[in-house]
């Protein structure tokens, strides 16, 4: 059964249905979430305004949700809003605080760093058991201003999803990591550690 709507109708367009005094209501509904959010960023403190983990971004995506939806919808009361939005950060906050008392939590929810180069080595069961393919590790490695894989000392995947590298002051002896880009027929896929598995691209 088609819905009875009429096509370019541009007072339902620009306005919706509810009455025009309902946009009072947006702009003190948005005061409120707004507020509500301030709080929830004082709860999470200032490491939480930092690189975010991956805890944080479950709550970011939760409170997108929640806010957007309060500030929006007029049959969406401010309490439930207010109750999701504490309640999701409380959480968080809770379950950072027992990653940081106890390993087994904190392995869970934030892995643990993996080495990806070791003395110009690509571990390659590393790369894949990280999801990440060896283009995308080089990528990291040219932007630390690594032109060899022999400059490369270590390259560490941090829980952050960052990469830390370690270069060490040895000239290259071949410009590999570039090559790569410049010549890319000329690198076929390399062998995993385990024979007759190529490691993906």
């Amino acid at each position: 059964m088609e819905a009875d709507v009429n096509v370019f109708d541009w007072y339902r367009i620009l306005l919706g249905p509810p009455p025009p005094w309902f946009l009072l209501e947006i702009v003190f509904r948005v005061l409120m979430i707004f507020l509500l959010l301030m709080l929830v960023v004082r709860l999470m403190g200032k490491r939480g305004q930092r690189d975010l983990s991956p805890m944080q971004n479950v709550l970011l995506i939760a409170l997108g949700s929640a806010a957007g939806d309060a500030m929006l919808y007029p049959d969406v009361p401010l309490t439930y809003a207010a109750l999701i939005l504490i309640g999701a950060t409380v959480a968080t906050v809770t379950l950072e605080w027992m990653s940081e008392h106890w390993q087994p939590m904190r392995d869970y929810l934030e892995s643990r760093p993996r080495v990806l180069v070791r003395n110009g080595e690509v571990d390659f069961e590393a790369l894949r058991k990280e999801r990440t393919t060896r283009r995308e590790l080089y990528a990291e490695l040219r932007m630390k201003g690594a032109s060899s894989l022999s400059q490369v000392d270590a390259a560490i995947l941090e829980v952050t999803g960052d990469v830390s590298v370690f270069l060490n002051d040895r000239n290259p002896d071949a410009n590999d990591l570039l090559e790569y880009v410049l010549d890319p027929d000329r690198h076929a896929a390399p062998q995993s550690d385990k024979p007759g598995k190529p490691a993906s691209e």
